[in-house]
């Protein structure tokens, strides 16, 4: 499988190999896909007396509750990202891979290359059930929330790779991958609107990426701003997939033991 000329074969072979693996076993991406949507309808009541108290009287709730959603769950994915290289770890099949005629770059992108597409399609398929189910509706351009969407998927590979390439088990990797998105995107206003929060978790927002997409998202959809209000967002998500991108470059290591089993 990993014998082709080109890196491009070779990355494309262990991208197969990782598609068929994710559609025998869909389960935990059905359930990152679905825990948001039941999150929505949970938080669009609260969101709208909220937003109503806020100076927004025409809002449905959902104009936070959606986003919030979606960027909060979207970094969720990277536990998926971190099953494809730690359970050949506990498969045994680490060493086969390390054997082949395959770099340590083609592994990664090869590898990424999976939850990324499902990364995408999982927002895609959030900002659907937003608009057609709940009626978002957008003072802004709707066009505008694709390159923000292009940009969180980029920070949510970078924050994925990078714990692939720093933590040893992958129970440290879920431990960061969700209570740590948990906890960054609640002090990014996620699940409680920014302004009900503390005056330490507003002053400690703006360092997380999630509060960035956030940000970018609510001043397109809820005060209608153009194309410079996404510049500083996305520019930000991009540096934080190229700060994952660097983590990955100088600690990831085919040699390197990992545990893939609790």
């Amino acid at each position: 499988m990993l014998l082709h000329d080109s890196a491009i074969d070779r990355a494309r072979a262990l991208s197969w190999a990782d598609f068929r693996r994710i559609r025998s076993d869909p389960a935990q991406l059905v359930v990152i896909t679905v825990l948001p949507i039941g999150m929505m309808a949970f938080l669009t009541p609260s969101d709208k007396a909220q937003l109503r108290m806020s100076g927004f009287p025409d809002a449905s709730g959902i104009e936070q509750a959606g986003p919030g959603t979606i960027v909060l769950f979207s970094f969720f994915i990277t536990v998926l990202l971190g099953a494809s290289f730690f359970r050949e770890h506990e498969w045994g099949t680490w060493d086969r891979l390390r054997a082949a005629p395959v770099r340590a770059v083609e592994i990664i992108i090869g590898k990424s290359l999976p939850s990324v597409l499902f990364s995408v399609a999982q927002l895609m398929l959030l900002w659907v059930v937003a608009f057609g189910v709940w009626d978002l509706r957008c003072k802004g351009s709707v066009w505008l929330l694709i390159p923000l969407t292009a940009s969180l998927a980029v920070a949510t590979w970078g924050f994925g790779i990078a714990l692939v390439s720093l933590c040893r088990t992958i129970d440290q990797l879920a431990i960061m991958a969700q209570p740590g998105s948990l906890a960054l995107g609640g002090l990014a206003g996620t699940i409680a609107p920014r302004d009900t929060l503390p005056a330490w978790a507003r002053a400690l927002s703006p360092y997380t990426p999630q509060y960035w997409a956030l940000k970018g998202y609510q001043d397109v959809i809820l005060h209608g701003s153009g194309f410079g209000a996404i510049v500083q967002p996305c520019l930000i998500l991009i540096c934080v997939g190229l700060a994952g991108g660097l983590v990955a470059a100088f600690k990831f290591r085919l040699n390197h033991s990992k545990v893939g089993r609790s």
